[in-house]
């Protein structure tokens, strides 16, 4: 198998770009983490950020890649900002094993469940009314615009 894109997905945001990828590269094997996507030559790795970085369930399938090309991808859910961004990006690539390489990895924003949106504003609510804003702009992310970004990325590593 060539190609292989495993994501985990709450909202939708990272299955929308997963899917791009899947169409994008002809990917042989487009879903949940699972021992036969570690077969392919080129793993495609999406996540929804959560405490600046990716979830239980990714981090474990990454931990099995081995000598893999790996493309990183992922979704969060505001502070639209490179620097965000790439600090997400890089706690993720720790857990990629040396014997992979990272071939490349983009990130953007995404939308935030309105279950998590009342948990924060009933939890913190001070920080709910700092990012209120930041949270209404990732309703219509991930958009063409990121997707286009995304796709780019993919053409420039040339996977």
């Amino acid at each position: 198998m060539k190609n292989a894109v495993v994501y985990s997905s709450v909202t939708g945001n990272t299955r929308k770009l997963a899917d791009a990828i899947c169409d994008k590269v002809g990917a042989q094997y487009c879903g949940k983490p699972c021992d036969e996507a570690l077969e392919a030559e080129n793993v495609f790795v999406g996540f929804w950020a959560t405490r600046n970085s990716c979830g239980e369930d990714i981090k474990g399938f990454i931990e099995k890649l081995s000598g893999k090309k790996v493309f990183i991808f992922g979704t969060a859910g505001y502070n639209n900002t490179k620097e965000y961004f790439d600090e997400i990006l890089n706690s993720v690539k720790v857990v990629v094993p040396d014997s992979n390489t990272i071939v490349g990895a983009y990130m953007c924003q995404g939308k935030v469940s309105d279950t998590m949106k009342a948990k924060i504003k009933d939890m913190k609510p001070e920080i709910f009314e700092g990012i209120k804003e930041k949270l209404a702009e990732g309703e219509i992310h991930p958009d063409e615009n990121d997707i286009n970004g995304l796709l780019a990325e993919i053409e420039r590593v040339n996977l």
